[in-house]
């Protein structure tokens, strides 16, 4: 390109000539290409090529560069971040290579990105999730919802998912099936997109201030780590830890782990696994209820019979104990007989014995009762003696 002078001595070009210059310049400058690391904003998608910017916050302001993905690197870059389960998406925050170009017709430079560093992306979302996690853990949010009660018998479930998917309607077939009369309210919201954590928000709140409601089901199926990066935000977890109701959480797949889980009352694997651990503790309770009952049935059972042989025995004795009580008043009474016969004096004297008295009829029992020349009455068996005392021998 023939430079031209200004009569000052400086480069001197149209704006065309300008615009090839600056083109030019930069592709010296960057020969090979440049990184660039920011925040995605303004995401849009126009045919096969895709649109946004990089902003940065610095203390200068908000800094901001095009981004231009066009349809032969595209496919590339979306391949990429798809294998570690990330999608480009507002706020996503990217380190991109590419070269700057600016395009004249727009007077707009832009870097026309052709690859993308995925592990400096999972690298800050980690960072962000570990700070988050860490601020939640100290200010006690992630044991709120734990420390409320689980209901003995909750029956009536509130479910917050999307209408559409696969995740709750297996899980509903699971509570359908297990005979356990489950009373669903269900809140529809999405679970990914920019809408996401908003209505899932709602969805916790509104839950929270009714008053039939005994634990809050959370569900959502797997997905890529872009697809469950709404159950990663504050909002979420705080409207979990915030919750009057217990809440279950049935969010991914086996190996996903969100804040969202970590903040509930009760952490499952899949919106599956999530209706069975309701499902296990009511038929949990069914059971203990059911030996309890069972206990009571054999204890009564026992009790009774216990009570019926008492009873017999019982029976029995006051049977028994009248006619055995009368035999022995009656051994008694001839015992008593036989005594009174032995001591009567008539039965006495017929054994051989006698009874003397004076003639006054006092029994003589020694020999000072008794005096020379005294009349005496001796009864013996069958009649009496009387005699005269001629003679006392002591």
């Amino acid at each position: 390109m023939n430079e031209l002078l200004h009569d000052d001595g400086r480069p001197s070009f149209t704006v065309g000539q300008f615009v090839d210059v600056l083109n030019q310049v930069m592709k010296q400058a960057f020969d090979g290409g440049v990184w660039v690391e920011g925040e995605i904003e303004g995401l849009k998608q126009t045919g096969p090529n895709m649109y946004f910017t990089l902003v940065e916050q610095t203390s200068k302001g908000k800094m901001t560069l095009n981004i231009n993905l066009f349809r032969t690197d595209l496919p590339r870059v979306t391949r990429k971040l798809s294998d570690q389960g990330l999608q480009l998406k507002n706020g996503l925050k990217v380190k991109l290579q590419g070269s700057p170009d600016y395009y004249g017709p727009f007077g707009k430079l832009s870097l026309i990105a052709r690859d993308v560093d995925t592990t400096f992306t999972l690298g800050d979302l980690a960072l962000k999730r570990e700070e988050l996690l860490r601020k939640l853990r100290e200010s006690g949010v992630t044991e709120k919802n734990k420390r409320r009660p689980l209901p003995l018998v909750p029956l009536r479930l509130g479910v917050i998912s999307s209408a559409e998917a696969a995740g709750w309607a297996d899980a509903r077939q699971h509570l359908s099936e297990s005979g356990i009369a489950f009373e669903v309210s269900f809140c529809a919201v999405r679970v990914q997109g920019e809408q996401a954590v908003p209505m899932v928000v709602r969805a916790l709140d509104y839950f929270s201030q009714r008053n039939d409601i005994d634990i809050v089901l959370v569900m959502r199926g797997g997905g890529s780590k872009s697809d469950l990066a709404a159950f990663d935000e504050e909002n979420i977890a705080l409207a979990i830890s915030r919750c009057k109701h217990p809440v279950f959480t049935g969010i991914g797949h086996q190996i996903d782990r969100s804040i969202a889980d970590e903040v509930a009352h009760t952490a499952c694997k899949t919106p599956t696994a999530c209706a069975d651990a309701v499902i296990e503790h009511v038929s949990s309770f069914l059971v203990d209820l059911q030996n309890t009952a069972s206990h009571i049935a054999n204890s009564t059972r026992n009790a009774l019979q216990r009570s019926r042989t008492r009873l017999t025995l019982s029976t029995e004795r006051l049977r028994t104990l009248p006619v055995n009580s009368l035999e022995r008043q009656r051994q008694r009474v001839a015992l008593a007989n036989q005594k009174v016969q032995l001591l009567d004096p008539v039965a006495t004297l017929a054994r051989g014995w006698s009874i003397t008295r004076d003639a006054r009829g006092n029994v003589l029992r020694d020999l000072s009762s008794v005096a020379h020349g005294e009349e005496i009455v001796t009864t013996v068996h069958g009649g009496t003696v009387r005699s005269t005392i001629t003679e006392v021998e002591k």
